[in-house]
């Protein structure tokens, strides 16, 4: 599962946390650095930060497919190595904590992830489109 190291802040509008694990593939690559606006209005197709609502002390990094009754309805990226909305259910409203705006890549050829270090937006590539 992709979580979020570090996004532990948020009663700040602004944060950064650190993607580990592999379930936002290829969006989101373990290592990855993320930029993520707290309390900001979710769509389908955003990728947000959430407590797992049957652990809430977990903090995930997954896509929104849509809304259905008790939350919104969350997905990694790579089906194959995510644990998402599938296994928990809906994720309700108050457990969506932000959404992710940019990403820095990390690793790769000198240390910046052949992006040169720059910050990119997220959600360009949406697998459920």
């Amino acid at each position: 599962m992709a979580r979020a190291r570090g996004a532990h802040r948020a009663w700040l509008p602004w944060g950064f946390a650190v993607v580990t694990g592999g379930s936002m593939l290829p969006n989101l690559r373990d290592g990855d650095r993320v930029v993520i606006r707290y309390r900001a209005a979710v769509r389908p197709g955003d990728v947000v930060l959430v407590r797992r609502p049957d652990r809430p002390e977990v903090t995930m990094l997954k896509r929104v497919s849509e809304r259905r009754p008790g939350g919104w309805w969350v997905l990694g990226d790579n089906p194959y190595r995510s644990t998402d909305s599938r296994e928990f259910g809906p994720v309700p409203e108050d457990l969506v904590l932000g959404r992710v705006l940019r990403v820095r890549r990390t690793g790769g050829t000198g240390g910046n992830g052949g992006n040169g270090g720059k910050w990119e937006r997220v959600g360009a590539e949406n697998p459920f489109e």
